[in-house]
C-alpha cells in the first residue's frame, strides 16, 4: 500500500496491531495494518514490501558475490574420473 485510500496521501506507514484480533487476521491473511500521517486514517491493506531507492538498488548490485574463477586448467580442476557410486555399498 503506497497511498491513503481515504485522502490520498502517500505519507502512510505500517501499524502495529493492537489486539489478538488484529494480530492473528495479521498472521492468516496477505493485508497488514497501516496508518495515514496525514488524516489519521488507520485500516488494513496489502503490503507491496520493502521500497527502494534507486542509489539502494545499484548498492545491492554491487554487493552481489562475482562469479567464481575458472579453475579448469589448474591443480584446483576436478578430476572427473571417479569410480561410480555403489549404492548396496552405502549401508554398511
Amino acid at each position: 500500500m503506497t497511498v491513503c485510500p481515504k485522502c490520498e496521501s502517500a505519507n502512510i506507514h505500517r501499524s502495529r496491531s493492537r489486539s489478538r484480533w488484529e494480530a492473528w487476521r495479521k498472521e492468516i491473511t496477505g493485508k497488514r495494518l497501516f496508518r495515514c500521517h496525514d488524516c489519521s486514517w488507520r485500516g488494513w491493506g496489502i503490503d507491496d514490501g520493502p521500497t527502494a531507492a534507486d542509489v539502494e538498488r545499484e548498492a545491492a548490485a554491487r554487493a552481489d558475490a562475482p562469479d567464481p574463477p575458472n579453475i579448469k586448467d589448474t591443480a584446483l580442476a576436478r578430476n572427473d574420473q571417479r569410480e561410480p557410486i555403489d549404492i548396496t555399498r552405502l549401508d554398511y
